[in-house]
């Protein structure tokens, strides 16, 4: 029950995220930035929803144990936005 709850608060704050980035006006720059920052954007939404799978993964599988690989999907989420937002900070 905890797992469903916990998962359930991800989900949505992974929603909440991808919705506020699709109403995110993106700056007129060259296409090189504006795709940095959308998968910056997207690897944040994903990072959430990724998350929250994983707990609701993990409370309704009658094995969790071979569940356990999916925890390497948010933190391939969070090294992409890692990587989109160092490649952005570059001049």
């Amino acid at each position: 029950m905890f797992e469903l709850a916990v998962g359930g608060f991800f989900t949505l704050i992974g929603l909440r995220s991808a919705l506020q980035s699709i109403r995110q006006e993106t700056p007129d720059e060259s296409g090189r930035v504006r795709a940095l920052i959308a998968m910056h954007e997207a690897a944040k939404a994903g990072f959430w929803l990724a998350l929250g799978a994983f707990f609701i993964g993990y409370a309704t599988v009658s094995e969790p144990q071979e569940f356990r690989w999916f925890v390497l999907v948010p933190i391939a989420m969070a090294g992409l936005r890692l990587v989109a937002a160092t490649l952005l900070a570059r001049p």
